[in-house]
Protein backbone atom coordinates (compact mmCIF):
# COMPACT_ATOMS: atom_id res chain seq x y z
CA UNK A 1 0.00 0.00 0.00
CA UNK A 2 2.80 2.36 0.88
CA UNK A 3 4.57 1.44 -2.34
CA UNK A 4 1.42 2.27 -4.34
CA UNK A 5 1.10 5.68 -2.60
CA UNK A 6 4.70 6.54 -3.39
CA UNK A 7 4.13 5.56 -6.99
CA UNK A 8 1.07 7.81 -7.23
CA UNK A 9 2.98 10.67 -5.60
CA UNK A 10 5.89 10.31 -8.01
CA UNK A 11 3.44 10.16 -10.88
CA UNK A 12 1.86 13.43 -9.75
CA UNK A 13 5.29 15.07 -9.49
CA UNK A 14 6.20 13.82 -12.93
CA UNK A 15 2.92 15.14 -14.36
CA UNK A 16 3.44 18.52 -12.70
CA UNK A 17 6.96 18.81 -14.07
CA UNK A 18 5.72 17.84 -17.52
CA UNK A 19 3.02 20.52 -17.32
CA UNK A 20 5.53 23.19 -16.28
CA UNK A 21 7.89 22.17 -19.06
CA UNK A 22 5.01 22.25 -21.57
CA UNK A 23 4.03 25.76 -20.42
CA UNK A 24 7.62 26.93 -20.87
CA UNK A 25 7.59 25.50 -24.38
CA UNK A 26 4.31 27.28 -25.10
CA UNK A 27 5.68 30.64 -23.91
CA UNK A 28 8.94 30.33 -25.80
CA UNK A 29 7.06 29.31 -28.92
CA UNK A 30 5.49 32.75 -29.44
CA UNK A 31 7.66 35.12 -27.38
CA UNK A 32 11.32 35.90 -27.15
CA UNK A 33 13.13 37.69 -24.34
CA UNK A 34 15.47 40.47 -25.44
CA UNK A 35 17.59 43.14 -23.74
CA UNK A 36 18.25 46.79 -24.58
CA UNK A 37 21.50 48.16 -23.11
CA UNK A 38 22.48 51.78 -22.49
CA UNK A 39 25.76 53.21 -21.21
CA UNK A 40 28.66 51.13 -19.97
CA UNK A 41 30.81 49.78 -22.80
CA UNK A 42 28.21 50.88 -25.36
CA UNK A 43 28.43 54.56 -24.41
CA UNK A 44 25.59 57.07 -24.57
CA UNK A 45 25.19 57.71 -28.30
CA UNK A 46 21.60 56.43 -28.22
CA UNK A 47 20.25 59.40 -26.25
CA UNK A 48 17.97 61.69 -28.24
CA UNK A 49 17.55 64.39 -25.55
CA UNK A 50 19.41 65.60 -22.48
CA UNK A 51 19.06 68.63 -20.21
CA UNK A 52 21.65 69.72 -17.63
CA UNK A 53 23.51 66.43 -18.16
CA UNK A 54 27.19 65.77 -18.80
CA UNK A 55 29.36 62.70 -19.27
CA UNK A 56 31.98 62.02 -16.60
CA UNK A 57 34.59 59.40 -15.92
CA UNK A 58 32.82 56.54 -14.18
CA UNK A 59 33.58 52.96 -13.22
CA UNK A 60 36.31 51.03 -15.02
CA UNK A 61 37.24 54.06 -17.12
CA UNK A 62 33.82 54.18 -18.80
CA UNK A 63 31.65 57.26 -19.21
CA UNK A 64 28.80 57.84 -16.75
CA UNK A 65 26.08 60.50 -16.65
CA UNK A 66 25.68 63.19 -14.01
CA UNK A 67 24.32 66.70 -13.63
CA UNK A 68 26.22 69.51 -15.28
CA UNK A 69 26.73 72.76 -13.42
CA UNK A 70 25.14 75.91 -14.79
CA UNK A 71 27.96 77.52 -16.73
CA UNK A 72 27.74 81.15 -17.82
CA UNK A 73 26.40 82.18 -21.20
CA UNK A 74 28.13 84.57 -23.57
CA UNK A 75 25.99 87.53 -24.67
CA UNK A 76 26.64 90.71 -26.66
CA UNK A 77 27.65 92.45 -23.42
CA UNK A 78 30.28 89.84 -22.54
CA UNK A 79 33.77 91.27 -23.04
CA UNK A 80 35.89 88.47 -21.53
CA UNK A 81 35.03 84.93 -20.50
CA UNK A 82 37.33 82.19 -19.26
CA UNK A 83 35.35 79.15 -18.13
CA UNK A 84 38.53 77.03 -17.79
CA UNK A 85 36.41 74.11 -19.03
CA UNK A 86 38.97 73.02 -21.62
CA UNK A 87 42.41 71.44 -21.33
CA UNK A 88 43.80 74.19 -23.53
CA UNK A 89 43.21 77.62 -22.03
CA UNK A 90 41.07 79.79 -24.30
CA UNK A 91 39.22 83.09 -23.94
CA UNK A 92 35.80 82.26 -25.29
CA UNK A 93 34.51 85.59 -26.64
CA UNK A 94 37.44 85.94 -29.04
CA UNK A 95 38.20 89.44 -27.70
CA UNK A 96 41.47 88.25 -26.13
CA UNK A 97 44.21 85.86 -27.17
CA UNK A 98 46.30 83.79 -24.78
CA UNK A 99 49.88 85.10 -24.99
CA UNK A 100 51.23 82.57 -22.50
CA UNK A 101 49.86 80.16 -19.93
CA UNK A 102 51.34 77.90 -17.26
CA UNK A 103 48.08 77.03 -15.51
CA UNK A 104 46.99 73.42 -14.99
CA UNK A 105 43.56 72.21 -16.08
CA UNK A 106 41.51 70.33 -13.46
CA UNK A 107 38.28 68.53 -14.31
CA UNK A 108 34.68 68.96 -13.24
CA UNK A 109 35.19 67.28 -9.86
CA UNK A 110 37.43 70.19 -8.76
CA UNK A 111 35.56 72.95 -10.59
CA UNK A 112 33.08 75.31 -9.01
CA UNK A 113 31.02 75.52 -12.20
CA UNK A 114 31.20 73.67 -15.50
CA UNK A 115 33.71 71.15 -16.78
CA UNK A 116 36.93 72.46 -15.29
CA UNK A 117 38.91 74.98 -13.25
CA UNK A 118 42.40 76.50 -13.48
CA UNK A 119 45.11 75.58 -10.96
CA UNK A 120 47.75 78.26 -10.35
CA UNK A 121 51.12 77.68 -8.69
CA UNK A 122 53.08 80.40 -6.94
CA UNK A 123 55.55 81.85 -9.43
CA UNK A 124 57.52 84.74 -7.94
CA UNK A 125 56.95 87.97 -9.89
CA UNK A 126 55.65 86.07 -12.91
CA UNK A 127 52.08 85.77 -14.08
CA UNK A 128 50.58 82.37 -14.83
CA UNK A 129 48.33 83.61 -17.63
CA UNK A 130 48.68 86.56 -20.00
CA UNK A 131 45.86 87.80 -22.24
CA UNK A 132 46.37 90.18 -25.14
CA UNK A 133 43.29 92.38 -25.84
CA UNK A 134 41.82 93.06 -29.27
CA UNK A 135 41.11 96.64 -30.37
CA UNK A 136 37.45 96.57 -29.32
CA UNK A 137 37.85 94.94 -25.90
CA UNK A 138 37.52 96.57 -22.48
CA UNK A 139 41.23 96.36 -21.67
CA UNK A 140 42.21 97.78 -25.08
CA UNK A 141 41.66 101.13 -23.35
CA UNK A 142 41.85 104.44 -25.21
CA UNK A 143 38.27 105.33 -24.31
CA UNK A 144 36.00 106.87 -21.74
CA UNK A 145 35.14 104.41 -18.98
CA UNK A 146 31.63 102.97 -19.22
CA UNK A 147 29.68 100.64 -16.92
CA UNK A 148 31.44 97.32 -16.30
CA UNK A 149 31.51 94.21 -14.11
CA UNK A 150 34.46 91.94 -13.31
CA UNK A 151 33.79 88.68 -11.47
CA UNK A 152 35.36 85.30 -10.71
CA UNK A 153 35.33 82.32 -8.37
CA UNK A 154 38.36 81.89 -6.11
CA UNK A 155 39.63 78.94 -4.06
CA UNK A 156 43.16 79.71 -2.77
CA UNK A 157 45.50 77.15 -1.25
CA UNK A 158 46.82 79.92 1.00
CA UNK A 159 45.76 83.55 1.49
CA UNK A 160 49.24 85.00 1.25
CA UNK A 161 49.33 88.81 1.11
CA UNK A 162 50.39 90.11 -2.27
CA UNK A 163 48.79 87.33 -4.26
CA UNK A 164 47.26 89.03 -7.29
CA UNK A 165 44.33 87.51 -9.14
CA UNK A 166 44.06 90.07 -11.94
CA UNK A 167 46.13 93.08 -12.96
CA UNK A 168 46.05 95.56 -15.82
CA UNK A 169 48.90 98.13 -15.90
CA UNK A 170 49.04 100.89 -18.50
CA UNK A 171 49.57 104.64 -18.98
CA UNK A 172 47.24 107.47 -19.91
CA UNK A 173 48.52 110.42 -21.91
CA UNK A 174 46.33 113.48 -21.31
CA UNK A 175 47.77 116.49 -23.11
CA UNK A 176 51.25 117.02 -21.72
CA UNK A 177 50.50 114.85 -18.72
CA UNK A 178 51.19 111.14 -18.46
CA UNK A 179 49.69 109.03 -15.66
CA UNK A 180 50.23 105.39 -14.88
CA UNK A 181 47.01 103.42 -14.46
CA UNK A 182 46.32 100.20 -12.67
CA UNK A 183 43.33 97.90 -12.14
CA UNK A 184 44.05 95.01 -9.79
CA UNK A 185 42.42 92.44 -7.50
CA UNK A 186 44.83 91.22 -4.80
CA UNK A 187 44.78 89.44 -1.46
CA UNK A 188 45.92 91.40 1.62
CA UNK A 189 45.39 90.29 5.22
CA UNK A 190 43.09 87.42 4.19
CA UNK A 191 40.81 89.80 2.30
CA UNK A 192 40.44 90.73 -1.35
CA UNK A 193 41.29 94.31 -2.28
CA UNK A 194 40.37 96.03 -5.53
CA UNK A 195 42.58 98.95 -6.56
CA UNK A 196 41.98 101.51 -9.31
CA UNK A 197 44.90 103.89 -9.78
CA UNK A 198 44.30 107.05 -11.82
CA UNK A 199 41.23 105.61 -13.53
CA UNK A 200 39.13 108.50 -12.20
CA UNK A 201 40.20 112.14 -11.90
CA UNK A 202 38.94 114.79 -9.49
CA UNK A 203 37.68 118.23 -10.53
CA UNK A 204 41.29 119.44 -10.70
CA UNK A 205 42.16 116.65 -13.15
CA UNK A 206 44.26 114.92 -10.53
CA UNK A 207 44.28 111.14 -10.66
CA UNK A 208 42.71 109.28 -7.74
CA UNK A 209 43.88 106.14 -5.99
CA UNK A 210 40.68 104.21 -5.24
CA UNK A 211 40.73 101.04 -3.11
CA UNK A 212 37.88 98.83 -2.01
CA UNK A 213 38.70 96.14 0.54
CA UNK A 214 36.36 93.43 1.74
CA UNK A 215 35.21 92.94 5.31
CA UNK A 216 34.91 89.15 5.01
CA UNK A 217 37.92 86.86 5.16
CA UNK A 218 38.85 84.57 2.31
CA UNK A 219 39.20 81.02 3.65
CA UNK A 220 41.77 78.65 2.11
CA UNK A 221 40.37 75.67 0.20
CA UNK A 222 36.88 77.24 0.17
CA UNK A 223 35.28 78.64 -2.97
CA UNK A 224 34.15 82.28 -2.83
CA UNK A 225 32.63 84.55 -5.47
CA UNK A 226 34.03 88.05 -6.04
CA UNK A 227 32.48 90.81 -8.13
CA UNK A 228 33.28 94.48 -8.74
CA UNK A 229 30.76 96.55 -10.68
CA UNK A 230 30.54 100.20 -11.80
CA UNK A 231 27.52 102.29 -12.87
CA UNK A 232 28.48 105.14 -15.21
CA UNK A 233 25.14 106.89 -14.57
CA UNK A 234 25.39 107.17 -10.77
CA UNK A 235 29.12 106.75 -10.21
CA UNK A 236 28.52 103.74 -7.93
CA UNK A 237 31.51 101.39 -7.59
CA UNK A 238 30.65 98.34 -5.50
CA UNK A 239 32.52 95.21 -4.40
CA UNK A 240 30.49 92.11 -3.52
CA UNK A 241 31.67 88.83 -2.06
CA UNK A 242 29.38 85.82 -2.25
CA UNK A 243 26.56 88.10 -3.41
CA UNK A 244 26.79 90.41 -0.38
CA UNK A 245 28.02 93.99 -0.48
CA UNK A 246 31.51 94.40 1.03
CA UNK A 247 32.44 97.97 0.03
CA UNK A 248 30.83 100.89 -1.80
CA UNK A 249 32.16 104.20 -3.08
CA UNK A 250 30.55 106.82 -5.31
CA UNK A 251 32.84 108.27 -7.93
CA UNK A 252 31.05 111.65 -7.92
CA UNK A 253 31.98 115.18 -6.96
CA UNK A 254 30.15 114.77 -3.62
CA UNK A 255 31.08 111.18 -2.84
CA UNK A 256 27.37 110.35 -2.81
CA UNK A 257 24.92 109.29 -5.49
CA UNK A 258 24.86 112.09 -8.00
CA UNK A 259 24.65 112.83 -11.69
CA UNK A 260 27.97 114.68 -11.44
CA UNK A 261 30.12 111.63 -12.07
CA UNK A 262 33.89 112.11 -12.05
CA UNK A 263 35.73 112.02 -15.35
CA UNK A 264 37.32 108.69 -16.13
CA UNK A 265 39.28 107.29 -19.05
CA UNK A 266 41.34 104.24 -19.84
CA UNK A 267 44.85 104.56 -21.25
CA UNK A 268 46.67 102.60 -23.91
CA UNK A 269 46.05 98.95 -24.66
CA UNK A 270 47.95 96.58 -22.40
CA UNK A 271 48.06 92.90 -21.54
CA UNK A 272 45.88 91.48 -18.77
CA UNK A 273 47.92 89.51 -16.23
CA UNK A 274 46.22 86.76 -14.23
CA UNK A 275 47.62 84.80 -11.29
CA UNK A 276 50.72 86.69 -10.07
CA UNK A 277 52.23 85.03 -6.98
CA UNK A 278 48.97 83.16 -6.50
CA UNK A 279 48.48 79.50 -5.51
CA UNK A 280 45.06 77.96 -5.82
CA UNK A 281 42.06 77.53 -8.09
CA UNK A 282 40.28 80.05 -10.28
CA UNK A 283 37.03 79.53 -12.18
CA UNK A 284 34.55 81.47 -14.33
CA UNK A 285 36.50 84.72 -14.87
CA UNK A 286 34.21 87.15 -16.65
CA UNK A 287 34.11 90.82 -17.71
CA UNK A 288 30.86 92.36 -18.94
CA UNK A 289 29.95 95.83 -20.21
CA UNK A 290 27.10 96.58 -17.82
CA UNK A 291 26.38 97.38 -14.18
CA UNK A 292 25.32 94.31 -12.18
CA UNK A 293 22.19 95.02 -10.18
CA UNK A 294 22.12 93.72 -6.62
CA UNK A 295 20.66 90.22 -6.57
CA UNK A 296 17.55 88.97 -4.84
CA UNK A 297 18.09 86.50 -1.97
CA UNK A 298 17.35 83.50 -4.19
CA UNK A 299 19.86 84.76 -6.74
CA UNK A 300 22.51 85.06 -4.05
CA UNK A 301 21.85 81.56 -2.70
CA UNK A 302 21.97 80.14 -6.23
CA UNK A 303 25.58 81.30 -6.50
CA UNK A 304 26.59 78.39 -4.31
CA UNK A 305 24.61 75.73 -6.15
CA UNK A 306 26.94 73.72 -8.32
CA UNK A 307 23.99 71.90 -9.87
CA UNK A 308 20.56 73.30 -10.85
CA UNK A 309 17.81 72.55 -8.34
CA UNK A 310 15.40 71.45 -11.06
CA UNK A 311 17.86 68.70 -11.91
CA UNK A 312 18.38 67.17 -15.34
CA UNK A 313 16.82 64.66 -17.70
CA UNK A 314 17.78 62.17 -20.38
CA UNK A 315 15.60 60.44 -22.98
CA UNK A 316 16.68 57.53 -25.17
CA UNK A 317 15.85 57.33 -28.83
CA UNK A 318 12.60 55.61 -29.83
CA UNK A 319 13.42 51.91 -30.07
CA UNK A 320 11.86 49.48 -32.55
CA UNK A 321 11.53 46.23 -30.59
CA UNK A 322 10.78 44.19 -33.71
CA UNK A 323 7.51 42.76 -32.42
CA UNK A 324 4.02 44.18 -31.98
CA UNK A 325 2.80 44.13 -28.40
CA UNK A 326 6.28 43.64 -27.01
CA UNK A 327 6.17 43.91 -23.22
CA UNK A 328 8.88 45.52 -21.05
CA UNK A 329 9.60 43.22 -18.14
CA UNK A 330 12.34 44.69 -15.95
CA UNK A 331 14.70 47.65 -15.82
CA UNK A 332 18.14 47.09 -14.31
CA UNK A 333 20.32 50.10 -13.51
CA UNK A 334 23.79 50.72 -12.09
CA UNK A 335 23.90 54.15 -10.46
CA UNK A 336 25.00 56.08 -7.38
CA UNK A 337 22.78 58.43 -5.37
CA UNK A 338 24.62 60.44 -2.70
CA UNK A 339 22.57 61.57 0.29
CA UNK A 340 19.46 63.63 -0.62
CA UNK A 341 19.90 62.97 -4.35
CA UNK A 342 17.47 60.94 -6.44
CA UNK A 343 16.86 59.40 -9.85
CA UNK A 344 13.53 58.36 -11.37
CA UNK A 345 13.10 56.23 -14.49
CA UNK A 346 10.19 56.34 -16.93
CA UNK A 347 9.02 54.30 -19.92
CA UNK A 348 6.41 54.72 -22.64
CA UNK A 349 5.31 52.59 -25.59
CA UNK A 350 3.20 52.75 -28.75
CA UNK A 351 2.65 50.84 -31.99
CA UNK A 352 3.78 53.79 -34.15
CA UNK A 353 6.86 56.05 -33.83
CA UNK A 354 5.00 59.08 -35.20
CA UNK A 355 3.45 62.08 -33.40
CA UNK A 356 5.36 61.48 -30.17
CA UNK A 357 5.76 64.59 -28.00
CA UNK A 358 6.45 65.53 -24.40
CA UNK A 359 3.18 64.07 -23.11
CA UNK A 360 2.17 61.50 -25.76
CA UNK A 361 2.50 58.59 -25.36
CA UNK A 362 2.12 58.97 -21.62
CA UNK A 363 5.23 58.39 -19.51
CA UNK A 364 4.94 55.76 -16.77
CA UNK A 365 7.23 55.79 -13.74
CA UNK A 366 9.13 52.53 -13.19
CA UNK A 367 11.50 51.34 -10.48
CA UNK A 368 14.69 49.37 -11.16
CA UNK A 369 14.42 45.65 -10.44
CA UNK A 370 10.63 45.75 -10.13
CA UNK A 371 8.27 44.14 -12.66
CA UNK A 372 6.86 46.53 -15.27
CA UNK A 373 3.11 46.12 -15.78
CA UNK A 374 0.51 47.34 -18.27
CA UNK A 375 2.95 48.62 -20.90
CA UNK A 376 3.14 47.15 -24.42
CA UNK A 377 3.90 48.24 -27.95
CA UNK A 378 6.18 47.92 -30.94
CA UNK A 379 8.19 51.01 -29.93
CA UNK A 380 9.71 51.86 -26.53
CA UNK A 381 11.38 54.94 -25.07
CA UNK A 382 13.09 55.29 -21.68
CA UNK A 383 13.72 58.49 -19.70
CA UNK A 384 15.41 59.35 -16.42
CA UNK A 385 15.13 62.44 -14.20
CA UNK A 386 18.18 63.24 -12.05
CA UNK A 387 17.98 65.43 -8.93
CA UNK A 388 20.74 67.04 -6.79
CA UNK A 389 20.80 67.43 -3.03
CA UNK A 390 19.22 70.40 -1.21
CA UNK A 391 22.38 72.51 -1.46
CA UNK A 392 22.95 71.73 -5.13
CA UNK A 393 26.41 70.33 -4.42
CA UNK A 394 25.92 66.59 -5.02
CA UNK A 395 24.80 64.76 -8.15
CA UNK A 396 23.73 61.18 -8.84
CA UNK A 397 25.88 59.25 -11.28
CA UNK A 398 24.35 56.79 -13.75
CA UNK A 399 26.79 54.18 -15.04
CA UNK A 400 24.43 52.09 -17.20
CA UNK A 401 20.94 50.64 -17.43
CA UNK A 402 19.26 47.86 -19.38
CA UNK A 403 15.68 46.94 -20.21
CA UNK A 404 14.59 43.32 -20.41
CA UNK A 405 11.51 42.86 -22.57
CA UNK A 406 9.42 40.12 -24.11
CA UNK A 407 9.32 40.42 -27.87
CA UNK A 408 5.95 39.46 -29.35
CA UNK A 409 6.87 37.29 -32.33
CA UNK A 410 4.54 36.46 -35.19
CA UNK A 411 1.88 33.96 -34.08
CA UNK A 412 2.45 30.31 -34.87
CA UNK A 413 0.17 28.59 -37.42
CA UNK A 414 -2.20 25.72 -36.61
CA UNK A 415 -0.34 22.45 -36.15
CA UNK A 416 -3.07 20.39 -37.91
CA UNK A 417 -5.29 21.26 -40.89
CA UNK A 418 -8.01 18.96 -42.30
CA UNK A 419 -9.63 19.54 -45.71
CA UNK A 420 -12.90 17.72 -46.64
CA UNK A 421 -14.06 18.00 -50.23
CA UNK A 422 -17.71 18.48 -51.11
CA UNK A 423 -19.83 19.50 -54.09
CA UNK A 424 -18.22 22.78 -55.31
CA UNK A 425 -16.89 23.28 -51.82
CA UNK A 426 -14.21 22.35 -49.33
CA UNK A 427 -14.70 22.38 -45.57
CA UNK A 428 -11.58 23.18 -43.56
CA UNK A 429 -10.96 22.58 -39.86
CA UNK A 430 -7.80 23.17 -37.87
CA UNK A 431 -6.31 23.09 -34.41
CA UNK A 432 -6.00 26.53 -32.75
CA UNK A 433 -2.66 28.29 -32.67
CA UNK A 434 -0.86 27.97 -29.35
CA UNK A 435 -0.35 31.76 -29.38
CA UNK A 436 -2.71 33.05 -26.68
CA UNK A 437 -3.48 36.46 -28.21
CA UNK A 438 -4.62 35.30 -31.67
CA UNK A 439 -7.32 37.54 -33.16
CA UNK A 440 -8.14 35.34 -36.16
CA UNK A 441 -6.99 33.24 -39.13
CA UNK A 442 -6.28 33.72 -42.83
CA UNK A 443 -7.00 30.91 -45.33
CA UNK A 444 -4.70 30.88 -48.36
CA UNK A 445 -5.64 28.68 -51.32
CA UNK A 446 -4.85 28.07 -54.99
CA UNK A 447 -4.63 25.41 -57.69
CA UNK A 448 -0.90 24.74 -57.44
CA UNK A 449 1.12 23.42 -54.56
CA UNK A 450 2.59 26.34 -52.61
CA UNK A 451 0.92 28.94 -54.87
CA UNK A 452 -2.16 30.46 -53.27
CA UNK A 453 -3.41 32.82 -55.94
CA UNK A 454 -7.01 31.75 -55.99
CA UNK A 455 -9.80 34.28 -56.26
CA UNK A 456 -10.40 36.02 -52.90
CA UNK A 457 -7.28 34.42 -51.40
CA UNK A 458 -6.59 34.87 -48.57
CA UNK A 459 -9.89 34.80 -46.73
CA UNK A 460 -10.07 36.42 -43.29
CA UNK A 461 -12.35 34.04 -41.40
CA UNK A 462 -11.99 35.62 -37.96
CA UNK A 463 -11.30 33.74 -34.77
CA UNK A 464 -12.81 30.34 -35.67
CA UNK A 465 -11.33 26.88 -36.20
CA UNK A 466 -13.46 25.69 -39.13
CA UNK A 467 -14.70 27.24 -42.35
CA UNK A 468 -16.45 26.12 -45.55
CA UNK A 469 -15.33 27.61 -48.87
CA UNK A 470 -18.11 27.63 -51.45
CA UNK A 471 -18.29 28.17 -55.24
CA UNK A 472 -15.23 26.12 -56.09
CA UNK A 473 -14.90 24.30 -59.44
CA UNK A 474 -15.58 20.58 -59.33
CA UNK A 475 -12.75 18.42 -60.59
CA UNK A 476 -10.04 20.92 -59.76
CA UNK A 477 -7.46 20.19 -57.10
CA UNK A 478 -7.13 22.92 -54.44
CA UNK A 479 -4.28 23.47 -51.98
CA UNK A 480 -4.84 25.20 -48.62
CA UNK A 481 -2.67 26.72 -45.87
CA UNK A 482 -3.71 28.70 -42.80
CA UNK A 483 -1.94 31.50 -40.91
CA UNK A 484 -2.84 33.09 -37.57
CA UNK A 485 -2.78 36.83 -36.84
CA UNK A 486 -2.81 38.75 -33.54
CA UNK A 487 -3.78 42.25 -34.66
CA UNK A 488 -7.08 43.61 -35.93
CA UNK A 489 -7.89 43.41 -39.66
CA UNK A 490 -5.50 40.54 -40.27
CA UNK A 491 -2.39 42.50 -39.32
CA UNK A 492 0.74 40.83 -37.91
CA UNK A 493 0.09 37.43 -39.49
CA UNK A 494 2.55 34.60 -38.99
CA UNK A 495 3.78 31.81 -41.22
CA UNK A 496 1.34 29.46 -42.93
CA UNK A 497 0.57 25.95 -41.76
CA UNK A 498 1.48 22.67 -43.38
CA UNK A 499 -0.39 22.41 -46.67
CA UNK A 500 -3.68 20.48 -47.06
CA UNK A 501 -5.47 19.61 -50.32
CA UNK A 502 -8.84 18.48 -51.59
CA UNK A 503 -10.70 18.06 -54.97
CA UNK A 504 -14.39 19.10 -55.03
CA UNK A 505 -16.67 16.70 -57.01
CA UNK A 506 -20.36 16.84 -57.72
CA UNK A 507 -20.85 13.35 -56.35
CA UNK A 508 -18.49 13.73 -53.41
CA UNK A 509 -19.97 14.29 -50.04
CA UNK A 510 -16.69 13.64 -48.15
CA UNK A 511 -13.51 13.87 -50.14
CA UNK A 512 -9.87 13.21 -49.49
CA UNK A 513 -8.54 14.59 -46.21
CA UNK A 514 -5.08 16.00 -45.76
CA UNK A 515 -3.27 16.91 -42.58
Amino acid sequence: MQIMCKFKLNLRKSSALSLIFFNILLISAFSEDAVLNFGGKLGWNNLVYSRNIEQRNGKFGLQSLGLTSASQHITETTDMYLSFDFKDTIEETGNYTVANSSIIYLGAERAKIGEGAALFHYNSNNESLTLKPSKTSFFAGSKILKSFTIEFWLCPQTTESGSTILRWWTSLVDGRKTMYQNIAASIFNNKLEWSFLNIWQDKNNKGLDVRLSGRSNIIPEIWSHHLITYDENTGLLEYRMNGKSEAIVYMTDTGRESKQVLYSALGASSDVLIGLNYSGLLDELKVTNFFSQFGMPWEISSLFEKYPQDGGRIETNIIDTGGNKSRPLLLKAAYETPEQTDVEFFIRAADSPFNWNGSYPEWKSIKPNEAIKNVAGLFFQIACDIYPDAEGLKSPLIHSFSLEYEKDNLPLPPSKVIARAGNSSVELSWSPSIDTDVKGYLIYFGNKKGEYFGENSPIDVGNVTSYKIENLKNGKLYFFAIAAYDEENGEHAGDTSKEAWARPLQSKKEGKNAE
